[in-house]
């Protein structure tokens, strides 16, 4: 038991010094001021053309894309694996690689993630299965070992002992749906992707082989209330995203730029800027140590 709380402790520690999951905080969004997905229809027209010296003909063919295709798409996804990265900018002085995969079908997806913030690194593992989560991690502060452990705990118990006074969610069910559908760069870039295309301003598209590349522009705002305190984020940003002819997603570059400040506080306001990568395949194949898990 003794174990179990100076993990929990852990886990706390990289939730606030590391973490850029959005299962943290239960964020309430303002309604957004761009406009809805099926709104921006986008036509993509392919020329080619054949000559010889006596004639030219030119075929032009016409495909139409638009977002809400895009986000329909991804949401009959029922199973994926990512690898993606997160880095502030211009210093870099925070970075967070990642790798993990869904599988909806099983309500099980795993996540291995590498946060370096300052002279701290942590390499951390993690699982949800059926009602329960696994996290393991080891921290290292200048090439030595300064924490590590492991738990596994119901989500109802992961809530109560680690989030409890740091969100706003209050059942696991609502837990649940915030780590397999939330938007996350890092721990879900697909439902990332989904988000950042509903908020899109502007959205063109060009074709790259057998595949097209779409280039957009965002803007989100959030207000986020905790602990009576408000905290008002906004997001603007700028993407180019990859989708097969089938309009599923497969590589994402994206830069955002995050303004946050907090109601009645005078000169709170912070920026930062960050650029991800991320790289996305339709199948779910779990590391071993996953699968030693959750049988």
């Amino acid at each position: 038991m003794n174990n179990v709380k100076r993990f929990i402790s852990l886990i706390l520690i990289l939730i606030i010094a590391v973490s850029v999951s959005a299962c943290v905080s239960k964020e309430s969004s303002t309604p957004s001021t761009s406009p809805p997905p099926a709104s921006t229809p986008v036509t993509i027209d392919e020329s080619t053309s054949t000559s010889s010296t006596s004639s030219e003909t030119t075929t032009t063919e016409t495909t139409s894309i638009n977002k809400a295709d895009i986000i329909e798409t991804i949401e009959k996804v029922e199973k994926y694996e990512f690898a993606a990265q997160y880095s502030a900018i211009p210093e870099k002085d925070i970075q967070v690689t990642s790798k993990g995969g869904f599988d909806y079908s099983k309500e099980e997806a795993f996540w291995e993630i590498i946060s370096k913030s300052g002279d701290f690194v942590t390499y951390s593992n993690e699982t949800v299965w059926d009602d329960s989560i696994y996290y393991s991690a080891l921290v290292k502060q200048n090439n030595r070992v300064v924490q590590k452990g492991e738990a596994t705990l119901t989500l109802d118990e992961y809530l109560e002992k680690v989030l409890k006074g740091r969100t706003e969610i209050a059942t696991s069910e609502k837990f649940k749906q915030q780590l397999f559908k939330g938007p996350d760069p890092t721990r879900n870039p697909l439902y990332y992707i989904r988000d950042i295309l509903s908020n899109a301003d502007s959205f063109t598209a060009s074709q790259e082989g057998d595949n097209y590349l779409l280039t957009f522009t965002f803007t989100k705002e959030e207000q986020i209330t905790l602990n009576s305190v408000q905290k008002v984020v906004k997001i603007q940003g700028t993407g180019k995203l990859w989708i097969r002819g089938d309009k599923l997603p497969i590589k994402g570059e994206i830069e955002i730029t995050k303004a946050t400040s907090y109601a009645g506080l005078e000169e709170s306001t912070t920026t930062s800027n960050a650029e991800i990568t991320f790289e996305i395949m339709y199948e779910y194949q779990p590391p071993e140590w996953v699968t030693k898990i959750t049988k």
